[in-house]
């Protein structure tokens, strides 16, 4: 016996948890949107070297995450609370596949293609922060480097006093050769 068919032999009115999944779904969906949104901005203030602007994104970020976070939560919880209606038997939470083919035939359709939906948007999502992320370790690593040759030529030209302060009136020579 299928999902559908014990759901409509039992009699359950599932109507109000599937809209909820459908409403979080929904909601996880553009919660992505957003954060590819601050992504790719990211990208281009990385390109920028725009260090504020990177600053901000983040926190941006962040406050998204923690909304997808919440909404996570909500899914997981509905899934489970459909899984426990739906198979009570079941060793672990059906798929959203599983749930959605268990929803009256309006349903099924939008919930199947709310969750391929959200697979599409975390798979960008993920795919465009890990191209992000070595943009970010580059630029990391190219200033890091600007500062150890600075660093360098300033303390071959004698700016520093021994106590490792600049020295006053200390005459800087930027013709060092930076091979050596």
């Amino acid at each position: 016996m299928s999902l559908r068919e014990s759901v409509g032999e039992s009699g359950a009115d599932l109507s109000g948890p599937f809209d909820r999944l459908g409403r979080v779904l929904a909601a996880q969906i553009e919660g992505h949107r957003k954060l590819l949104s601050c992504i790719e901005k990211k990208r281009q203030a990385i390109r920028d070297a725009d260090i504020d602007a990177i600053t901000k994104l983040c926190q941006a970020e962040q406050a998204i995450t923690h909304r997808l976070g919440d909404l996570e939560k909500q899914r997981l919880e509905l899934v489970g609370r459909l899984t426990e209606r739906l198979a009570p038997d079941a060793a672990e939470p059906l798929s959203l596949c599983e749930i959605a083919a268990a929803a009256d035939e309006g349903r099924r359709g939008g919930l199947e293609a709310l969750a391929q939906g959200l697979r599409e948007a975390i798979e960008t999502v993920r795919r465009e922060s890990s191209i992000v992320t070595a943009a970010a370790g580059a630029l990391s690593r190219h200033m890091t480097g600007i500062m150890q040759t600075v660093n360098s030529v300033l303390s071959r030209v004698g700016v520093y006093e021994r106590r490792g302060r600049i020295a006053v009136g200390a005459q800087m020579d930027f013709c060092v050769d930076l091979k050596s």
